[in-house]
């Protein structure tokens, strides 16, 4: 699925040998939701995975969820992803440092309190979405948190404590990065709103909802006076995650 960008098709018509991609372009950009929804809709398979064009599976991704799926009664498996930092030197993407952010089990009540997998590490099937609805194409970001939510209240998750992804974590510094930062609290906002029944009879979770918007809008704050680069302001981002993670594990 080609969200208006960069025009691929006749790469893929050249891999396309089998015949079994389907490949479509939007005339026009209609953010991240609305692609994947397309793309959806195109699918013929019982399961649906996700890729950006600036992530990466191993060889055994699919091999591991699928299989996880089908030796169980699960219908939404993840794995764990590595985290390439990458910071932008003379216009080339650079790559700074690896980690693993996020591995830990599924967890129904922090889900609602911020997202911890990756896009790419999902796998489920195209069935479930038929309860759940697609993604939230009035999100500008967090729509795949959005969707996860969404499922986890009726399908429970399963774990692979295995890494067969990455993805890129791309750090630029400026304005634009400022306007996103602004962009994802304010989004941050809008689904505790839109999920609201969920945690209204846990005051855990409420709380716990409250200090991490606080923490985001703090960094949003801090990113347009220092900006992004600057490493002061990468020392206090890693701070208040270790931090916020540290106190608001929900086990």
């Amino acid at each position: 699925m080609n969200d208006a960008g960069i025009d691929v098709k006749g790469m893929i018509d050249s891999l396309n040998h089998k015949g079994n991609i389907l490949y479509t372009a939007h005339p026009k950009n209609r953010g991240i939701a609305a692609a994947r929804n397309t793309g959806i809709g195109m699918a013929r398979g019982k399961y649906i995975a996700y890729l950006d064009d600036d992530d990466i599976y191993y060889p055994e991704h699919i091999e591991t969820l699928v299989g996880t799926l089908e030796s169980g009664d699960y219908k939404v498996a993840y794995t764990d992803a590595i985290r390439g930092r990458q910071r932008t030197l003379n216009g080339r993407h650079v790559g700074t440092r690896r980690d693993v952010p996020y591995s830990s089990e599924f967890d129904y009540d922090r889900i609602l309190v911020q997202n911890f997998i990756p896009t790419l590490c999902i796998l489920h099937e195209k069935s479930c979405l038929e309860d759940t609805g697609r993604f939230d194409e009035s999100l500008p970001v967090l729509e795949d948190w959005d969707l996860w939510i969404r499922l986890s209240r009726k399908y429970p998750f399963r774990h692979v404590r295995k890494i067969t992804c990455e993805f890129a974590w791309k750090v630029a510094g400026g304005t634009l990065t400022s306007t996103k930062r602004a962009m994802f609290w304010q989004t941050v906002e809008v689904i505790y709103a839109k999920h609201r029944d969920l945690a209204k009879e846990k005051p855990r979770v409420r709380k716990a909802q409250r200090n991490y918007l606080r923490g985001v809008k703090f960094l949003a704050r801090m990113s347009r006076l220092l900006g992004e680069r600057s490493p002061f302001f990468q020392l206090l981002q890693n701070t208040l995650t270790t931090a916020y993670n540290w106190r608001n594990r929900f086990r």
